[in-house]
């Protein structure tokens, strides 16, 4: 049980890093003053925001999955390695 427990938490606060690197650069994105000709600059960061909220679903599913494996992998090893 306590290792689902540690599992849980890893996973939650790595979906919650994920959700946060996802959702930091919708309001500033990086290339907000590189945007094309025929272009307006509101369409622009229209389409930059829209790019970057619908790779936060995906980032934070990946963070939250790989820091739930690294957790139960050190606790394997941590288990193995004890003895």
């Amino acid at each position: 049980m306590e290792i689902l427990i540690v599992v849980a938490v890893f996973t939650l606060g790595g979906a919650a890093w994920g959700w946060w690197r996802g959702t930091q650069n919708i309001n500033n994105p990086p290339d907000k003053y590189d945007f094309p000709g025929g272009m307006t600059r509101r369409e622009h960061l229209s389409l930059l925001s829209k790019k970057h909220r619908r790779r936060r679903i995906p980032l934070t599913i990946g963070a939250g999955l790989a820091s739930g494996t690294a957790a139960f992998v050190a606790l394997l090893a941590f288990a193995v390695f004890k003895r």
